[in-house]
């Protein structure tokens, strides 16, 4: 029985309309086309929806790679693309921008201990006064991360003042650093001495040029017997002898370091004989306590030369180094031989000045209650004795 609806098994031509309806072979052709582009159309789709679901299969199959996925990456906020023609300075702000954007996400994740393999030695355990360990692994690292990114954020503001920190940076409020004494290497010099000086008079003028504040702390900074109250000093008494330098700012610290360790380095490698810092302390503690005998500045009355006293001197006995000119007021040499007698200024001069002296001389008499008359200020046989009794008194002698 003939069954309209049925398809040949060679071809794809309907051939139910041309015997039952008798159409035209335009009409047969036309509905041939359609059948052909509704059965190629769902052939595409079918091809489609296959290789969507073969691509997702594959991905879940694809091994991880160590360089992580496009879901994991990080906008670090700059170009990652570097470039042939980019400058050394370009390159380190690159390569600055690049190290603060991993300390922070470090910090962000709480990533900061190194593996095993990675890690330093860790020191000796440091207690507070409560028991506790304050100097624990993450907190080592975690405060070595955050000084590093200070001093990376400092350099980028200096390189460009508009640079704007993350937005969970707190900038610290001081700065701090730790020099240690080498007390141990060298028992038989007294570091502690030469950093404070006489009643603290060289610690004192280190923080007055640095800015920084300097305290000395650890083993040893606090002599026997006696004991410290406040926490931080308790809380450094198990580590080496060490100076704690703290500031506001990261110069004032470098510069109080500095300081210290040339204290340090020249305490060390010169002799105690010959350490100019160690004579200039003992000089100002004598000079301070009131026993100073200031042989190298004293002036010999005899010579005039500095560094000895007047019976030291090796030059024969002189008597004009006494005389004193009125007109120049140098010495050895009276007025008559002087070289500004001649001098119209210099006389001139000389007159203001022994004025001056007979002015303050009849005030002071006249405070004592003394009468005195003003008229032999200016009588000048009074200077006529004078030099007549000292060039008396030379041929005398």
């Amino acid at each position: 029985m003939y069954k309209p609806s049925t398809i040949t098994g060679t071809n794809n031509i309907p051939l139910g309309k041309r015997r039952l309806a008798g159409g035209s072979n335009e009409e047969v052709e036309d509905l041939a086309e359609k059948k052909l582009e509704s059965n190629g159309n769902s052939l595409k789709r079918a091809k489609e929806e296959n290789d969507q679901q073969t691509a997702t299969e594959e991905r879940k199959r694809k091994r991880r790679s160590r360089w992580g996925g496009e879901e994991t990456k990080v906008d670090i906020g700059v170009p990652t693309a570097i470039t042939y023609n980019m400058s050394k300075e370009q390159l380190d702000t690159y390569l600055l921008h690049m190290r603060l954007e991993e300390i922070g996400r470090k910090l962000r994740l709480g990533d900061y201990v190194p593996p095993e393999k990675e890690r330093s030695p860790s020191p000796e355990p440091i207690y507070d006064s409560q028991g506790k360990r304050v100097n624990t692994r993450e907190y080592r690292y975690r405060k070595k991360l955050e000084d590093e990114r200070h001093k990376l954020i400092e350099e980028a503001v200096r390189r460009n003042p508009d640079f704007k920190p993350p937005a969970d940076y707190k900038k610290p409020t001081k700065v701090q650093d730790k020099v240690y004494i080498p007390a141990k290497e060298f028992p038989e010099i007294n570091f502690i001495g030469l950093l404070i000086g006489p009643r603290g008079n060289t610690l004192k003028k280190m923080e007055s040029e640095s800015g920084a504040k300097i305290s000395i702390r650890g083993r040893g900074s606090v002599k026997e017997g006696k004991s410290r109250t406040d926490a931080a000093a308790n809380a450094n008494q198990e580590e080496d002898l060490h100076c704690l330098v703290t500031a506001d700012a990261e110069e004032k610290v470098a510069k109080a370091v500095k300081m210290i360790n040339k204290i340090i380095e020249t305490s060390a490698s010169v002799p105690e004989g010959q350490n100019e810092l160690k004579r200039q302390q003992l000089r100002e503690l004598a000079a301070l306590n009131g026993t100073l005998r200031d042989d190298e500045n004293q002036i010999c009355t005899n010579c005039g030369a500095t560094g000895h006293r007047k019976y030291e001197c090796t030059e024969t006995q002189n008597f004009t180094i006494n005389l004193t000119c009125r007109i120049c007021g140098g010495h050895g040499h009276t007025a008559r031989d002087c070289m500004e007698r001649n001098n119209p200024e210099a006389l001139q001069q000389a007159k203001q000045r022994d004025q001056k002296l007979d002015s303050e001389y009849l005030s002071l008499m006249a405070e004592l209650g003394e009468n005195v008359e003003s008229s032999r200020s200016n009588d000048p046989g009074i200077k006529v004795v004078c030099i007549n009794i000292v060039v008396d008194t030379i041929d005398m002698i």
